[in-house]
């Protein structure tokens, strides 16, 4: 299991600046997979994809609506974090109540992952599977395509900008090295300007000591 990093931009200091320390850092999947299972001639083909927001993923659930128009059922669960609160969503698309999203958000919940998507889509074989074997089939379905998927493990960092003299800079240069505080970028003209990443488990520790030697600022950038 690999090992990334999840950057924030961060506003101070009006905006709320740290997460709860209960997600310092999160599961998730490397890239997109997908898998097919089949139970009783019915056809089940499973996707998982990192998704980070519910936005992002209805764009692919349309895709998906689009791309297998004569599917019976295209089911879905999601598992995404905002603001350090987990958000969950799940669809059983006509199937009976509980036999398909519940199961497929049931095993993402297990597996302790955070911003994927894993949507089923059946073709109907002709034989009826009942509710237990609805249950049993999209969840068996769900769990071969997270098998397939490489996890890694993303730390929350907060990405931003501090502005300070140039006789600050010891000041500054030791804040960030004794809590290991990555510089993503050095930029120097009447001031010094530094691009750096806060993990989230010492967010909080940091703010109140650079903000005393430095001018904190919304940093935007990407991983």
């Amino acid at each position: 299991m690999g090992e990334k990093y999840a950057l924030y931009a961060c506003c101070f200091p009006k905006n709320r600046y740290f997460w709860p320390v209960e997600y310092n850092s999160y599961l998730t999947i490397a890239a997109s997979v997908e898998a097919k299972f089949v139970e009783r001639k019915s056809t089940f083909l499973s996707f998982a994809l990192p998704v980070d927001s519910w936005e992002a993923c209805e764009e692919h659930l349309r895709r998906f609506r689009k791309d297998y128009y004569d599917a019976r059922h295209v089911c879905y669960a999601w598992v995404g974090l905002s603001e350090g609160q987990e958000l969950t969503k799940s669809s059983d698309n006509g199937e009976p109540s509980g036999t398909a999203g519940r199961p497929m958000l049931g095993c993402l919940l297990s597996h302790e992952l955070k911003n994927v998507l894993v949507v089923v889509i059946r073709y109907f074989g002709g034989i009826k599977l009942g509710v237990p074997g609805l249950i049993a089939a999209y969840k068996a379905a769900t769990e071969e395509v997270l098998q397939k998927a490489s996890v890694v493990r993303h730390t929350i960092e907060h990405l931003c900008l501090l502005t300070f003299p140039y006789e600050r800079m010891n000041d500054v240069m030791q804040i960030l090295k004794r809590y290991n505080i990555r510089v993503l970028e050095n930029m120097a003209d009447i001031e010094c300007h530094l691009r750096v990443s806060i993990p989230q488990e010492v967010f909080s520790t940091v703010h109140p000591l650079l903000i005393k030697v430095a001018s904190l600022q919304s940093a935007h950038g990407s991983v």
